[in-house]
């Protein structure tokens, strides 16, 4: 393993502000995939998920000396794609309106709409959790099949304190959930 493989996610941004290209192609290679997860939940065509990877990628890229805190870089890009994504969505339904019967039935647009929404709202919900809880749940949420183990290391945490950390983080966020009186019935 050189040691390129070897860097963390704080060193890694850390070189590629510094103008290290080889950092910056590992940074896009680990985060592309996460990004790619995010941007498939807007259910956004081959072409329209390739354009916002790739803006995402050049304001990544354009605005990576902000990027203060190098751990929270996973959030910074999802928040950057959510945000393309929601652009993307809005500039299609201005330039085009469908008629409703391609779209098919009002119940799925309505849940697609619905859905949108909630993803905006979950957005701000995790900004109200304790940072302890804020940072597991970004960690957790950034690729598609986290492994305790990692994300421990990661964080540099007990393993064992992963489980419960989480297990307090989804009661919360349900409670904040019930609070705006989002339930099962509204996601169904």
């Amino acid at each position: 393993m050189d040691t390129l493989e070897r860097r963390d996610t704080a060193t890694l941004v850390s070189d590629a502000q510094e103008g290290d290209a080889q950092a910056w192609e590992r940074l896009v290679e680990e985060f592309t995939p996460m990004l790619r997860s995010r941007i498939r939940r807007f259910r956004l065509g081959h072409e329209d998920a390739q354009d916002v990877l790739q803006t995402t990628w050049l304001l990544a890229w354009q605005n990576l000396k902000s990027v203060a805190d190098p751990q929270r870089m996973p959030g910074w890009l999802a928040t950057i794609a959510f945000r393309e994504c929601l652009k993307l969505t809005r500039r299609t339904r201005e330039i085009c309106t469908p008629d409703l019967d391609t779209l098919g039935s009002t119940d799925d647009v309505d849940r697609e709409l619905a859905r949108i929404w909630l993803a905006g709202t979950l957005e701000e919900l995790v900004e109200e959790l304790p940072a302890a809880q804020r940072v597991l749940f970004r960690a957790l949420t950034e690729t598609s099949e986290p492994h305790y183990v990692d994300v421990a290391r990661r964080l540099g945490r007990p393993v064992g304190s992963i489980g419960p950390t989480r297990a307090r983080c989804f009661a919360k966020l349900r409670g904040l959930l019930q609070d705006r009186e989002i339930t099962r019935d509204f996601l169904d």
